[in-house]
């Protein structure tokens, strides 16, 4: 496939390569069932590899438009692969915090503890058992 990719041969190609479409669209194929879209630029002196999708998923005609939009973006100044890096970071780091917040059965457990041993007999039966059945 020399020049602009045709619907067609991308649909029916199935031999592992990079295929290129112009302007920096490839076509990255990995097996008969593996296909997807990659934009190819250069940021600061380095390649850079921006995926668009898989083939399944966007079609030749989508990829171009991504291809263009991200184009457009790279002008800007905008480093695509790094700000993807730095927001799966992000979501990352904010999952972690959503891990580390205590339930509130552990945050009640702690309050029962801490103030077990200035409670009456009576008081310590009710608190647990109030918990349990109206939290």
């Amino acid at each position: 496939m020399a020049g602009r990719l045709k619907a067609l041969d991308v649909e029916r190609e199935e031999t592992p390569g990079k295929y290129a479409d112009g302007d920096g669209l490839y076509l990255i194929v990995a097996g008969p069932t593996s296909k997807n879209w990659s934009y190819r630029y250069w940021f600061k002196g380095k390649e850079r590899w921006h995926g668009l999708g898989s083939f399944k998923d966007v079609s030749l005609k989508e990829a171009r438009l991504a291809r263009d939009a991200a184009r457009l973006q790279v002008r800007a100044g905008i480093d695509l692969v790094q700000e993807k890096r730095a927001a799966r970071e992000e979501k990352k780091a904010a999952e972690e915090v959503v891990e580390k917040a205590k339930t509130f059965e552990e945050c009640a457990q702690a309050y029962i503890d801490e103030h077990w041993n200035g409670w009456s007999e009576k008081h310590r039966n009710h608190w647990p058992s109030s918990l349990k059945r109206y939290a």
